[in-house]
């Protein structure tokens, strides 16, 4: 028997959904839009979508899971309204731009019992799994570092909306991953964070902050720093963990990952090739695996809180100062 999910939000991430769920086997994919130019463009991608208009029509039609791919302010009265009909959700990241609203939508999935998870598709980069493999085994030991660097103005270019104006903290919100990436991977928080943001404009966008830059203390020793920016082009998109031993450098966006040893320099390629449609797919399996309470690398709305709570930790820490 096919399943019915409505994806809600046809901006450019709502659209890759639809495009690479639709050709799925038992899947029946339906999109719920308010904007006639969005639905327009949808069915320019996947003709003859069912296609809604009115969100509350859509969720008195029971279906059997929802992808809420709206803006972030939209996504706690969504989500909580479907937990409450039964319909199990996959939030697009971040859970919400306020952490009053992400924890109430972690209670109601808490208190309904009905699945909500999160849209983190790094966790499903190759080598990001394969990094946690050596987490887990102790192939990496004595850990002492930790960066995680994303500059990129083409998120402001291609941003349909332009809520980055006027959005305080979007900067965190956009690339979330790299906080989620720092819980998924060292399962640990930080004991003390300090950071700074820089307001300011680029090429006519404007964003507060523009930049930021953190670090986060962990008992042990550990330390990990978040540079996130949007000025930068072309985007530069990295992870870095640091050892007694080595040091692994990930580029996210090509795949390139790298391991050279302390001791004499070598440099040992553990590049994995991927595809990115491929870590979108390996995300709705793992949703779908959830759903049916089997254990996966999906990010359960427990761990987003997590990632919102570091979010809203840093942007208290980091009032900008003007460029």
């Amino acid at each position: 028997m096919r399943k019915r999910l409505v994806i809600v939000g046809m901006g450019s991430i709502g659209l890759r959904h639809a495009r690479l769920y639709s050709p799925l086997d038992g899947l029946t994919v339906e999109v719920c839009d308010p904007r006639p130019e969005g639905l327009q463009e949808l069915l320019t991608q996947v003709p003859d979508t069912r296609c809604w208009t009115d969100f509350q029509e859509m969720l008195k039609s029971k279906p059997d899971y929802l992808l809420i791919a709206t803006p972030h302010h939209l996504h706690a009265g969504m989500t909580c309204a479907a937990l409450h009909r039964g319909i199990p959700v996959l939030c697009e990241k971040p859970l919400s731009h306020r952490l009053d609203e992400a924890e109430k939508m972690a209670r109601t999935a808490e208190e309904t019992g009905v699945p909500l998870a999160v849209g983190f598709h790094l966790r499903f980069h190759p080598a990001v799994r394969r990094l946690s493999q050596m987490l887990e085994s102790g192939e990496i030991e004595n850990l002492l570092f930790v960066r995680y660097c994303v500059d990129s103005l083409i998120t402001l270019e291609n941003s349909r909306s332009r809520y980055q104006s006027n959005l305080p903290g979007a900067l965190v919100m956009d690339y979330s991953h790299g906080l989620d990436l720092l819980f998924h991977l060292l399962q640990k928080e930080p004991s003390r964070i300090s950071a700074r943001g820089v307001e300011g404009e680029i090429l006519g966008f404007q964003a507060n902050p523009l930049l930021l830059s953190g670090i986060l203390s962990y008992d042990g020793g550990l330390q990990a720093e978040l540079h996130l920016s949007y000025t930068g082009k072309p985007e530069v998109h990295t992870l870095e963990l640091v050892s007694r031993k080595f040091r692994l450098i990930l580029e996210l966006n090509s795949g390139n990952f790298q391991q050279t040893w302390v001791e004499d320099g070598a440099v040992t390629d553990l590049s994995v090739p991927y595809n990115r449609d491929a870590l979108y797919l390996k995300q709705w399996q793992s949703f779908q695996d959830y759903c049916d309470q089997k254990s996966g690398t999906i990010c359960s709305f427990d761990e987003a809180v997590k990632a919102s709570r570091l979010m809203d930790r840093l942007l208290a820490e980091a009032t900008p100062v003007r460029a």
